[in-house]
């Protein structure tokens, strides 16, 4: 497919030169760029490796054994409702959700190179399943950066509503003809046929159209989950070089006139052009770096807080530009879809931020009452006070299972009153 050929080579102009940039970068600074590939490499290890690792490896044999495609059979009126999308991608949407970026692209991309979606059901797809996680904006953020649960709540309870509306915006785009040789598995179960027989046929005729051995699909599931996994770590290695060398050479001062005119119209006249450049590039650096900005009021905070989590940073879209380079779905969706829930992010915030300071008391982040000059050891440790995302495998399974039963319960709920509508 042509889009497929220019995507390829796109993808690897875009990464030569980011290697040519990060291989200047170290040469005429070693140090910096060793430090600043150090933070990526930290960061990577301790939250993305442990989050994504085990539900990549899950993802493709479930895949393989049919289970998807079956319970794609079952998510069918829910998603085709709220998002029309088909029903294999709930796994996509679930898995985003409780794991968070880029879990949700990395299975859009799989379950479309399995011809499982068409263009504009894997572009849309992608754009809704790109989603901070909680255990991000929580436990990272909230606890880790601003020592205060109850913000990080806020920051989940903002960046979902305002996700999900941008999915809700972005379902009515012009539905795409699928190419030549792209078929759905999942067929819609004849009204004779209960859901269950349907989704069971469903998975039993994906799983023999697959093929492989289980020793086959797990060494093909463990293969794919560390590549996927090393080419999210290189990205955000690079792009915290391309930080450290951004604030090097000073190119903040040539930003600088633009986000103080963007900033005037909140009133805020702080400059904040260093955080602006960290959020535009790799999003937990730039969490980091507004969590600790001691000049802005928490309103202005959070709202550009939020703001910058539904961008997502220029890693992880280089990231979900990787993972489709073998498919036909567009990136300017996808961008479009990113800087339409950073807008949504950012007045939902200044909207819901009265009701949502009645519900949750006490918003005011410990680090704004303490005098860091007086007091260094105050300072919060990057990532997240020496903790990992190891020991939260068990926690993450609970969670996706759960919402993934809800997601289920509601789907079979909605196809049960179609059917008595129906009758």
């Amino acid at each position: 497919m042509p889009n497929v050929k220019f995507h390829a080579k796109f993808t690897t102009l875009v990464l030569g030169a980011l290697a040519g940039l990060v291989v200047i970068s170290v040469i005429l600074f070693p140090d910096k760029a060793f430090q600043s590939s150090l933070e990526g490499l930290t960061i990577w290890w301790k939250l993305v490796f442990p989050a994504l690792m085990p539900f990549l490896i899950m993802t493709e044999l479930l895949i393989g054994f049919g289970v998807i495609q079956g319970t794609g059979v079952l998510l069918e009126p829910l998603m085709r409702v709220f998002f029309r999308l088909p029903g294999v991608s709930g796994w996509a949407l679930a898995s985003g959700f409780v794991v968070g970026f880029p879990a949700g692209a990395r299975i859009t991309a799989s379950l479309r190179e399995k011809n499982l979606l068409t263009r504009t059901e894997t572009e849309r797809l992608t754009a809704l399943s790109h989603l901070c996680s909680p255990l991000f904006l929580i436990m990272v953020i909230g606890i880790g950066f601003l020592h205060n649960a109850k913000l990080g709540i806020l920051l989940a309870i903002i960046h979902y509503i305002s996700a999900f509306a941008t999915g809700f915006l972005m379902r009515h785009s012009k539905q795409a003809i699928s190419p030549p040789g792209v078929k759905t598995p999942v067929a819609k179960p004849k009204e004779s046929i209960s859901i269950g027989k349907s989704a069971l046929i469903a998975m039993r005729q994906a799983y023999w159209e697959d093929g492989r051995t289980f020793g086959k699909l797990l060494g093909d599931a463990v293969t794919s989950a560390v590549q996927t996994l090393m080419l999210i770590g290189g990205y955000m290695m690079i792009f915290s070089v391309l930080i450290n060398v951004i604030s090097i050479t000073h190119f903040t001062d040539i930003l600088r006139p633009v986000t103080q005119f963007l900033l005037s119209f909140m009133g805020i006249f702080t400059d904040t052009t260093p955080q602006w450049i960290k959020g535009l590039m790799e999003i937990h650096l730039g969490a980091y770096a507004f969590s600790q900005a001691q000049d802005l009021s928490l309103l202005p905070q959070m709202a550009l807080l939020s703001a910058f989590l539904g961008w997502g940073g220029l890693s992880a879209h280089a990231q979900v530009a990787g993972f489709h380079q073998k498919t036909d779905a567009r990136y300017a969706f996808f961008l479009q879809s990113r800087a339409l829930h950073a807008v949504l992010a950012l007045f939902t915030t200044i909207l819901l931020w009265k009701p949502l300071q009645l519900l949750l008391l006490d918003t005011e982040p410990s680090f704004l009452r303490l005098d860091l000059a007086s007091n260094p050891a105050a300072a919060v440790p990057f990532p997240l006070n020496g903790e990992t995302a190891w020991g939260l495998w068990g926690p993450m399974l609970l969670q996706f299972l759960f919402i993934f039963t809800i997601m289920l319960l509601i789907s079979v709920g909605l196809r049960l009153y179609q059917r008595k509508v129906v009758n």
